[in-house]
């Protein structure tokens, strides 16, 4: 499932995570590092600490599939000191802004990693699964190390970023801990989600996707193809259909009004701004608590 990133790319680091950017020249002379999505920028900011300012593209509740970029953000990023995406097709935004500043240092978190196949498609043929951030393990063993490699040649206290790559080391451990928890008593394992999002997740811990509604953002799944998730839900004995507010809600009632389900919100990405979402260790835990619900509903 995973491989050690090749080849990491330094780049500066970031502390207070914001969300989308307005438009106009930044009067702030700290030190800023744009990034992609939100979770992960709470991750870089956890690790750079207060020496940089971090700002999240990708504003709350949209997808990263149909997003684009505006004028104000383009002037962001070409001021910025360093740029951090994801990859791996999930936010492939650089061919649109036309590159980047030439001050500016990118790190693709995914690059030189093994990812899991992909049954939807975020935008790069063949580039595998990318939402890696859904597995703190992963987070903690992969990403993290580079978070923490490109933070500090650019920092003033080596030390104090190598502490706090340590804590969220630990908070990590504590969390995948805490989600093992939470998911113990479900006697169910399946589930069906809006789109393939989740397969890190679940093979954490232990779950297992029966399909999901979209093959892409935008396209509505057929008639045949929910009459395939019904016939599989109900032979699972599944009561519930994960649904995300990054997409419409539209085919997950349906299918959940066929089966006699509920709809139950998960969220991969969260917000600053969103209730239980606010960080990446609580959006975690969020999910962690639906996921429960659905695979006990009854």
């Amino acid at each position: 499932m995973r491989g050690i990133p090749a080849g990491r790319t330094l780049v500066l680091a970031a502390a207070a995570v914001a969300c989308s950017p307005s438009p106009g020249q930044r009067q702030d002379p700290t030190p800023l590092i744009v990034v992609t999505i939100f979770p992960v920028a709470d991750l870089v900011a956890r690790v750079a600490g207060g020496e940089f300012v971090v700002r999240t593209l990708l504003p709350p509740r949209a997808s990263p599939a149909t997003w684009e970029v505006s004028p104000g953000q383009l002037r962001l990023v070409e001021g910025a000191a360093g740029f951090v995406m994801v990859g791996g097709g999930l936010d492939g935004w650089l061919d649109e802004m036309g590159g980047l500043g030439d001050a500016t240092r990118l790190l693709r978190l995914t690059d030189g990693m093994s990812l899991r196949r992909a049954d939807d498609a975020h935008g790069e043929a063949g580039s595998g699964d990318p939402h890696v951030w859904l597995d703190p393990i992963l987070v903690r063993d992969v990403l993290l190390p580079q978070i923490v490699d490109f933070v500090i040649p650019m920092s003033r206290d080596t030390a104090a970023v190598r502490r706090r790559g340590r804590t969220l080391s630990d908070s990590l451990t504590t969390l995948d801990e805490e989600i093992r928890e939470t998911l113990s008593g479900a006697e169910r394992r399946s589930f069906i989600a809006t789109h393939d999002a989740w397969s890190y997740f679940a093979e954490r811990y232990g779950l297992v996707s029966l399909g999901s509604l979209y093959e892409r953002p935008g396209h509505e799944p057929s008639a045949r193809a929910l009459g395939q998730l019904v016939e599989a839900a109900r032979r699972a004995g599944l009561r519930a259909v994960m649904a995300e507010p990054q997409l419409a809600e539209t085919a997950a009632r349906a299918l959940a009004s066929e089966m006699g389900a509920r709809v139950v919100p998960v969220d991969p990405l969260g917000g600053p701004n969103l209730e239980e979402r606010t960080d990446y260790m609580s959006l975690m835990r969020y999910n962690a608590r639906a996921f429960a619900r659905a695979l006990e509903a009854s």
